[in-house]
């Protein structure tokens, strides 16, 4: 190398002061400044100092590496979320209703609104008026037909114009749909799997899997709470040790969430029933759809999908 690329190469060098002012990210634009204001809060510093070393504390105070990474408040929290995911169980994860058609008999109020009138006493004035109405057309009959009767249709002129005013209590028949529900806990619906199983493993291959996806997620429901629980207070070693191996059990705890999106994906396709589904609950309707999964879950299994987020997402912070 010649001696006029050395002393190119040495004077593109950065001094010290550029160069503290790079490792700072401009912190310091200027000169920096002393950290002590005297001497004496130097020599008061650099004793602390010596104290501390000579007690064997090497490490600075409030060093966050020598923090526990998963602490007793972790753990009871972990727990208690493991323990919902379990009692979860118990609750209704699925409903079903039939819709059931009600007849009944609203008061004359009710009549009154339906036909537009004020009140009940408008009700009974039209009622009379009609009735009135219908005296006078009677009447007018009568005349038509025997003209040389005139005392008695005088007679029955007059009978009908003091006809008394009757006050009457209409009723009008209506409907209305109520939805019975059957709610079936967590546990109940893989132990129903007996039963409902010979519909739902007969209805295609959509209807399959979620079955499928359902059983799994029941069953990891109680698998991984137990283990992430041994995860928690069982496992053995170092502090470091005991940490990442609890970080690997509770990532898995993001497999229910998982499952149940996929099965929420495949009710996008839709299937139909080898059965009549809608005979047997009206929930289910003619055949598989996004709605009928949405509408078949109750809020026992969005608890259970909450403790698992939950735990899962304490893993990514170990």
């Amino acid at each position: 190398m010649s001696e006029d690329e050395k002393k190119n190469k040495s004077s593109n060098r950065i001094d010290d002061k550029q160069r503290f002012n790079y490792i700072g990210f401009e912190v310091f634009p200027g000169t920096p400044k002393d950290l002590f204001t005297s001497e004496a809060e130097k020599a008061k510093y650099v004793d602390s100092l010596v104290a501390r070393r000579n007690k064997g504390e090497l490490i600075r105070e409030d060093c966050t590496l020598m923090e526990e990474r998963v602490s007793t408040l972790d753990r009871a929290i972990l727990s208690i979320a493991c323990v919902v995911i379990l009692i979860s169980l118990f609750f209704p994860w699925y409903s079903v209703y039939n819709a059931v058609e009600e007849v009944y008999e609203a008061p004359a109020e009710a009549v009154a609104d339906s036909l537009g009138l004020a009140s009940t006493d408008s009700l009974s004035m039209a009622v009379s008026a009609d009735m009135q109405n219908d005296s006078a057309t009677t009447l007018a009959t009568t005349e038509n037909a025997s003209e040389g009767n005139t005392d008695n249709n005088q007679t029955s002129s007059a009978s009908s114009g003091s006809s008394t005013e009757e006050v009457l209590h209409g009723y009008v028949a209506k409907k209305k749909i109520n939805n019975v529900y059957e709610h079936v806990a967590g546990i109940g619906g893989l132990l129903a799997i007996g039963s409902v199983g010979s519909y739902l493993f007969s209805s295609g291959f959509i209807l399959i899997l979620t079955g499928v996806i359902v059983i799994l997620l029941t069953l990891l429901s109680i698998g991984l709470p137990i283990y992430t629980l041994y995860g928690i207070w069982g496992v053995k070693g170092t502090a470091d040790q005991r940490a990442l191996t609890l970080k690997k059990i509770l990532k898995l705890s993001w497999a229910p969430l998982a499952l149940f999106v996929f099965a929420m994906f495949l009710s996008l396709f839709g299937a139909e029933y080898s059965f009549d589904a809608e005979s047997m609950y009206t929930s289910l309707g003619e055949s598989y759809s996004i709605g009928v999964f949405l509408d078949s879950l109750s809020w026992g299994i969005l608890v259970m999908l909450g403790a698992s987020i939950l735990v899962a997402a304490k893993g990514s912070e170990i």
